[in-house]
């Protein structure tokens, strides 16, 4: 590919090169030095990773780009089996309504289960509607039409997959959603899973196949069991492989990273301290300038030894001391 000096103007080639979601797009790069991959995110890095490149007399980066595909089908599937299975529950709950003879506390069970499921769902709709058109600048200019945000809030209160749905790909919905949005509902789905689905199998199962006065598996509940089974079986898996594979890959690439930057920092370092000049010891300088004429050397000292005699004037000769008097004889007269 040419390379782009711009790294919007990248990251929209690799998007459309690999056909991913420019959004969702990862970039490494292959540090020359060490050779390892590095990330590579914003226009700053790529500036620092073309400088790097001419010094070494090279106009080529290698780069490592993996993101989010563009046709996600799979998504789009499990946002409809998840819609279905919470208007075949509506469903059965009006069935308990008007035709079954169950007691009032598994009505209001029921009820519970699917006014607390709908207003997850849509409150966590509402939260991450907001969070990516306030930290998103791509998704605010796709979502601004009235059909595409009308359609959305259409099918949030029933499933929690609907930002996810818009990013399928799929009949013009490929809104440009984070990764970690996505990883996000993919996986707090599981919960919600367990929460809704979990507990409408077993009121299922209690009131039509428990010891309490079995009512007969018409066709509403019947519909009602097969769509929420088919529901579970199709989005337990993705959602589960999703945690998993994304934990791991998180721990993993945290590690990675990690090492990466001390071993290109203690390549730095290296190579930092081969260009800086060598520092001056005591036997690199040049022999000490002899004293000035005139200066008075220094005096050294040894155990038991006499101070030097005081000079009369700085800088004279030492004055002569007088002759000592010969000792006086016999008489007081001293001997010549």
């Amino acid at each position: 590919m040419a390379l782009r000096l711009g790294y919007d103007e990248l990251v929209q080639d690799l998007a459309d090169s690999f056909d991913l979601i420019p959004a969702s797009v990862t970039l490494f790069s292959k540090h020359n030095g060490t050779q390892l991959w590095v990330h590579m995110g914003s226009q700053g890095d790529l500036d620092v990773v073309l400088a790097e490149s001419s010094e070494w007399g090279s106009h080529v980066i290698h780069v490592e780009v993996s993101g989010i595909g563009a046709g996600r089908g799979l998504d789009a599937v499990g946002c409809l089996a998840a819609t279905a299975a919470t208007v075949s529950q509506l469903g059965y709950l009006w069935w308990m309504v008007t035709q079954s003879s169950v007691s009032f506390l598994r009505e209001l069970e029921v009820w519970l289960i699917l006014v607390l499921s709908m207003l997850v769902h849509l409150g966590s709709f509402a939260y991450l509607l907001d969070d990516e058109t306030s930290h998103n600048h791509a998704f605010r200019q796709w979502v601004r039409p009235f059909v595409k945000r009308g359609l959305m809030l259409l099918l949030a209160p029933f499933s929690g997959d609907v930002l996810v749905f818009a990013a399928c790909g799929l009949c013009g919905f490929n809104a440009p959603i984070r990764p970690s949005t996505r990883e996000g509902i993919v996986r707090g789905g599981i919960w919600m899973m367990l929460l809704q689905d979990g507990m409408m199998l077993s009121v299922i199962h209690a009131v039509h196949f428990g010891a309490e006065a079995p009512q007969p598996l018409s066709a509403l509940p019947e519909a009602c069991l097969y769509v929420t089974l088919g529901s579970l079986t199709l989005n337990l898996p993705r959602r589960l492989a999703h945690f998993l594979v994304g934990s791991c890959e998180a721990a993993f690439r945290e590690k990675e990273e990690l090492a990466d930057d001390a071993q290109i920092s203690l390549f730095a370092s290296q190579k930092m301290a081969s260009r800086a000049p060598p520092m001056e010891t005591p036997q690199s300088k040049g022999p000490s300038t002899p004293p000035k004429k005139g200066a008075a050397a220094p005096i050294v000292r040894t155990a038991g030894s006499a101070p030097p005699p005081p000079a009369s004037k700085r800088g004279g000769a030492p004055t002569a001391s007088k002759a000592a008097k010969p000792p006086a004889g016999k008489g007081g007269k001293s001997m010549m």
